[in-house]
């Protein structure tokens, strides 16, 4: 992904940051791969520099298993609590989509863009909504479709849905592993309904994890994650491509050790770790945008 000016707004208004290395949440997985983290001036997102986004890309930082990389023992007290958490989740983003779906219908029918191996879809209730999703990688779309869920293979603007249109669509921890997020957003817009939402969790630039950790920031994930939002820059792609945030949520209770992670190298962790969770609700690490369709 050569960046020449921001994939966002456009300006070449750009500087670089820092450097990164090849990093999974807290597991470094190689120093020797370095990326430039970079960010722009004019609407504040971050995004990582001469990156080539191709098939050797996806072969390289995609690796087999990318689905299944617990590293908490199955059954297990934590393996239970993080299960709780998961589920607990799901529930409060369905009743956010339910109470921002303009047209109250019986069923709604949800488009859950990059939707993994289907957990978001498959937990929602299925006497309420009609669930589809799309998924490029191909383990995570064979584990969809083992669970009974109606998935297309593929990048969105290649899928020929016909005449269907969606009443929502999702993306949850998606639209960073974007290369480009205005093609991306334009096309959610053309299979939305009048009046239809899209609802999207990212990881927080203005969030203390990344101004402190930098390039120990849990949800850096160098190089999967190639473009990086703040409120300011998902306003600036919301107004270029026909939607207008309605509200941002702080879901804290998604990822509840990321700041942990992110603090690990940092002399404030003194600080931070005895009051943790005081931190961590405040520290907005990740927010959820609910956008309407204008």
């Amino acid at each position: 992904m050569n960046i020449t000016g921001c994939k966002v707004c456009g300006s070449n208004r750009i500087v670089d940051i820092f450097t990164s290395v090849n990093a999974h949440g807290r597991h470094l997985i190689s120093e020797k791969d370095r990326f430039v983290v970079s960010r722009c001036k004019s609407c504040g997102v971050v995004f990582l520099k001469d990156v080539k986004v191709n098939g050797s890309y996806y072969k390289k930082y995609y690796e087999l298993g990318y689905y299944d990389q617990a590293s908490v023992k199955k059954g297990s007290l934590l393996d239970k609590f993080l299960d709780y958490i998961s589920k607990f989740s799901i529930q409060r983003k369905e009743k956010l989509i339910r109470d921002y779906t303009i047209v109250k219908k019986k069923r709604i029918s949800i488009l859950d863009v990059g939707c993994g191996s289907g957990n978001f879809l498959f937990n929602l209730d299925e006497s309420r909504f009609d669930r589809f999703g799309t998924e490029i990688n191909q383990e995570g779309f064979e584990i969809s479709q083992k669970r009974g869920l109606h998935v297309f293979f593929g990048d969105l603007d290649k899928i020929n849905f016909g005449k269907k249109k969606f009443d929502v669509a999702s993306l949850w921890q998606v639209l960073e592993h974007v290369k480009e997020p205005k093609k991306l957003m334009g096309n959610i817009n053309r299979i939305l309904l009048p009046g239809g939402i899209v609802i999207f969790q990212v990881p927080n630039t203005d969030g203390l994890g990344f101004k402190i950790g930098k390039k120990d920031w849990f949800h850096l994930d160098s190089p999967r994650h190639l473009i990086l939002y703040n409120p300011q820059s998902v306003s600036a792609l919301c107004a270029t491509t026909g939607f207008k945030i309605v509200r941002i949520v702080n879901e804290f209770y998604d990822y509840p050790l990321d700041l942990f992670w992110s603090m690990r190298n940092s002399s404030l962790r003194f600080i931070i770790y005895p009051l943790y969770p005081i931190f961590k609700l405040f520290s907005q690490e990740h927010l959820t945008y609910i956008c309407k369709k204008v």
